[in-house]
């Protein structure tokens, strides 16, 4: 376990270099050689743990999507799936996580706000968690496949929306009214979660 806690040290001393770069120069301003002398390792131990310099913006995709399955896996039986998903949703993007993520400008949400190619790279990664999501749906929760499909993307979109909007956010006293908004969108996908045929 120590070995392991080493690593993700190491991940998030790198991550948290790239994002001070990132914020003093503007996500195309970075090259990989400099997050890897700002961190204080070679370029190739910076290449093992990210092998782009997306990866480095989306150093927290692994956890978006096992926290994610795993919340909705661990609900219940009887647990709500949208109750699941907006306490996940909250804890991990929103609440104080979205306030720090509106004033660092080297973070995900505001460079992907700034940037049509991590932008298309937000989409990719959703498109991935969406794929992973339906089939979970069906083996634990019963949904048909189109059912589960229609669902796990709607999630997923509320997750890129509240990014967006987020990453347009003017300042931090914006967050309560991009969560509400959020919120309203889990709402609206409700006839969803009662549909599984």
């Amino acid at each position: 376990m120590l070995r392991e806690e080493k690593k993700a040290r190491a991940r998030a001393a790198m991550a948290d270099a790239a994002a001070a770069l990132f914020a003093e120069h503007g996500y195309d301003g970075v090259a990989m050689t400099q997050v890897a002398r700002a961190a204080g390792v070679s370029e190739q131990t910076l290449y093992n743990y990210f092998p782009t310099k997306e990866s480095l913006v989306f150093d927290q995709a692994d956890a978006f999507e096992a926290t994610m399955l795993a919340t909705l896996a661990g609900r219940g039986p009887d647990g709500d799936l949208l109750d699941a998903y907006r306490r996940w949703l909250d804890a991990f993007l929103l609440g104080p996580a979205a306030r720090r993520a509106v004033e660092n400008p080297g973070g995900m949400v505001r460079l992907v706000a700034g940037s049509d190619a991590l932008r298309r790279a937000l989409l990719d990664l959703a498109h991935h968690v969406a794929g992973a999501l339906g089939p979970e749906l069906e083996r634990t929760a019963g949904y048909a496949p189109a059912a589960a499909t229609a669902l796990a993307d709607g999630l997923v979109a509320v997750f890129v929306r509240t990014v967006e909007r987020l990453g347009a956010a003017p300042n931090r006293r914006a967050v309560p009214a991009v969560t509400r908004r959020a919120h309203e969108a889990l709402d609206a996908l409700r006839p969803l979660v009662h549909s599984r045929s």
